[in-house]
């Protein structure tokens, strides 16, 4: 081996232990994403731009929500789609059955048609023990 060789050789040892391994760093950012992605919930829309009234009195739901909309037509909305009032309930159910703990609400336009909201709300009722949540909060 001639000196240049060696000379050549030792220069590309002293470049491969001066550059960083970003292998752990990797693997801590990929360990945080999956962590945030498993840890968060998501906040299903009902799709439709809602202008709620005003409440004296209002009461948080803390475990995650199943929304329904009603629009100032009377038309019922879930998960951006517009539903009939009989699919409701059903709806209800398969939400419920992925997501236990969650509490429905009803978001109800200021102009929407009372009979409707009551009507949707008597069809979810009697789906579960718990009432629904009327949600009349501005946000």
């Amino acid at each position: 081996m001639s000196l240049r060789d060696q000379a050549g050789a030792s220069a590309a040892s002293q470049q491969d232990e001066s550059q960083i391994d970003l292998t752990p760093m990797l693997d801590v950012v990929f360990i945080m994403l999956i962590f945030f992605i498993v840890t968060s919930s998501f906040v299903k829309e009902p799709g439709v731009e809602i202008d709620k009234p005003g409440a004296a009195t209002t009461e948080a739901c803390p475990n995650g929500t199943i929304i329904f909309a009603v629009d100032d037509q009377g038309k019922i909305h879930y998960n951006k789609n517009q539903i009939k009032l009989e699919r409701a309930s059903f709806l209800a159910k398969a939400a419920k059955d992925e997501t236990p703990r969650a509490n429905i609400v009803i978001q109800a336009d200021y102009d929407s048609p009372g009979y409707v909201v009551e009507e949707l709300f008597d069809s979810l009722r009697s789906t579960f023990t718990a009432p629904p949540c009327l949600s009349t909060i501005d946000e």
